[in-house]
Order: structure tokens, then C-alpha cells, then sequence
């Protein structure tokens, strides 16, 4: 049986002003990968890390003079490992904390899995800062099927990448993994979720509040995020809900209800819901460069 190999695989990381848990990353991930690609889109304090990325001779950097965005930098970084002779490319953010066996972990999916021509993409489960685990299941599988997974700890096909194309540019960064798994979906490939935990993961970062004896979480990102959030949402509703139904469906309620808990448990709450109606709006009124 065709087994996963560690000589086809690369890391891609984007940056956008990060801070020093980046060589915390680099240092974890060096360890069980040869080559780490990092794709950084014109941070202010870039040049404080440069001079140590060049003391490492498995690290490569790519540096936007602007700020393209989180789907432009990927469809960079899998270009470059596409270029330099690699099968699949292991993504993250750069505050993402990989645990020392998150290859092991991955591998053993992927040499489970019988299909492996379908298989478009391999997600690890994580562990939240609570410590609660993001995807809890009961069989004993290592791994389960997922509508969808985000680029934090996600291995991707390259050949799979290129025959569907890349990340929505258009989309700029939020809701960039979400479409790109629908389109594996309905390309009729499969994105995997490992059981076992990889990495610790945190969107955003998280607000908590007791309201009403009822404990509530909200991903407290900013009007800027907020905007894209919203837009990108109706963008993708529009685009896939004759394909999947239900699952558009059930986006819509968890995005209305994020709403709420703006309202609830979030600062600023009149500057990100006027973004997030202002995102809203652009959305029904967007028009793809296809149209």
C-alpha cells in the first residue's frame, strides 16, 4: 500500500506581523519536516526576523511588499513547493502550536485511508487554549470525513490543488478554507479529520462571558475581519447552496447567531455589526470576474 513519504512534503506558513511564537513553530516543525515555506505579506517587523531565518538553511521566505492576503500568499507558497518538486504542502498560521508528532499523526491517516486518489486534503484535530477538543468523536477510526477544514494543520494535495484550482483570491482572507473545501467536495474529493489531536488552536481570540447562568464564547475579531466575514458569507451562500443545501443552511444559523453574540459578549459592538451589515450588503451585490 502506497504509503505517505516525507521527502514530497513541505510546510507553508503566512505571516502577517507575527510575533516571536513564530520560531517557536519553525523550531517544532523543523524537527519532523525538511523544508519550511514562508509566505509573509509585508509585515512591520519582518526585518526583525529575517536575519534568523537566514541562519537556517531548510527555510525559505517569500516577502510581499504589500499585503496581498491569506489566499493569494497560499496559492504563492503551494506554487513555489509545486516548482520545487513536492506532493503536498502542510499549512499554518503563524500562531499555530503543532504538537512534536503532528506528521506521525497526519501519516497515519493518510496510509489508512484506501482512496488515496481522492483524498484532497488532511486535517489535524486541535485542542483549544480551554483545552477543549475542537471535533469530538465516538468510533475509533483515525480519522473521520469533514464538509470542511481550516488551513491551520491542513495537508493539501498539490495535484489535487492544481486541478481545481487554487484559494479564492477574490476572498482575501476570511472564509478562504471554507470555500476551498467546498470545491473539493463538489469535485467529488475528500477532506479527512484526524481523531487523534495535532496541534493547539485557537480562531481569533476567543471572548468568554456568563449571561444568564449560560456560559458564551465569541471569536472577538475585529470590524475588519468582521467585514469579510460577512461578506464572504454571502458570497459562498449564494455559490454553493444548490450544491449543499443543508450545509449552507446550517452556516447561515451559526453566522446569524455570531451576530448575536457580538451583541452579547464582544467590545465595539456598533463598529463590527455596522461591518458586518456593511459585508453583508457587498455580498448580495458581488459579481465574480467570471460573470
Amino acid at each position: 500500500m502506497e504509503k505517505l513519504k516525507s521527502n514530497i512534503l513541505c510546510c507553508l506558513i503566512i505571516t502577517f506581523n507575527p510575533d516571536h511564537g513564530l520560531f517557536e513553530l519553525i523550531d517544532i516543525i523543523s524537527k519532523q519536516i525538511d523544508k519550511i515555506i514562508i509566505v509573509d505579506n509585508n509585515s512591520e517587523n519582518i526585518d526583525n526576523f529575517i536575519p534568523k531565518f537566514n541562519y537556517l538553511d531548510n527555510v525559505f521566505i517569500i516577502q510581499n511588499k504589500i499585503n496581498l492576503g491569506i489566499a493569494k500568499a497560499l496559492n504563492q507558497g503551494v506554487e513555489y513547493a509545486r516548482k520545487n518538486g513536492y506532493e503536498w504542502v502542510l499549512t499554518f498560521d503563524q500562531d499555530s502550536k503543532p504538537f512534536s508528532n503532528i506528521i506521525e499523526t497526519i501519516s497515519s491517516t493518510y496510509n489508512s485511508y484506501p482512496e488515496k486518489s481522492k483524498i484532497g486534503a488532511i486535517g489535524v484535530n486541535a485542542i483549544k487554549k480551554n483545552s477543549e477538543i475542537y471535533y469530538k468523536i465516538s468510533n475509533q477510526k483515525d480519522y473521520f470525513e469533514k464538509d470542511y477544514l481550516i488551513t491551520a494543520g491542513c495537508l493539501i494535495s498539490i495535484e489535487i490543488f492544481e486541478e481545481i484550482g487554487g484559494f479564492r483570491e477574490d476572498f482575501f482572507i476570511d472564509n478562504v478554507d471554507l470555500e476551498y473545501s467546498l470545491r473539493l467536495k463538489k469535485n467529488r474529493k475528500v477532506s479527512l479529520i484526524t481523531t487523534v489531536c495535532g496541534m493547539e488552536h485557537e480562531a481569533g481570540n476567543s471572548k468568554y462571558k456568563k449571561w444568564f447562568g449560560i456560559n458564551i464564547s465569541s471569536s472577538n475579531h475585529n470590524s475588519f475581519r468582521r467585514y469579510y466575514m460577512a461578506r464572504n458569507h454571502v458570497i459562498l451562500s449564494r455559490e454553493y447552496f444548490f450544491c449543499f443545501p443543508y450545509f449552507i443552511l446550517k452556516l447561515n444559523y451559526f453566522f446569524f447567531l455570531s451576530l448575536i453574540k457580538i451583541l452579547i459578549v464582544e467590545g465595539n459592538k456598533t463598529e463590527k455589526i455596522i461591518a458586518s451589515l456593511k459585508g453583508l450588503k457587498d455580498g448580495f451585490l458581488f459579481r465574480s470576474k467570471s460573470n
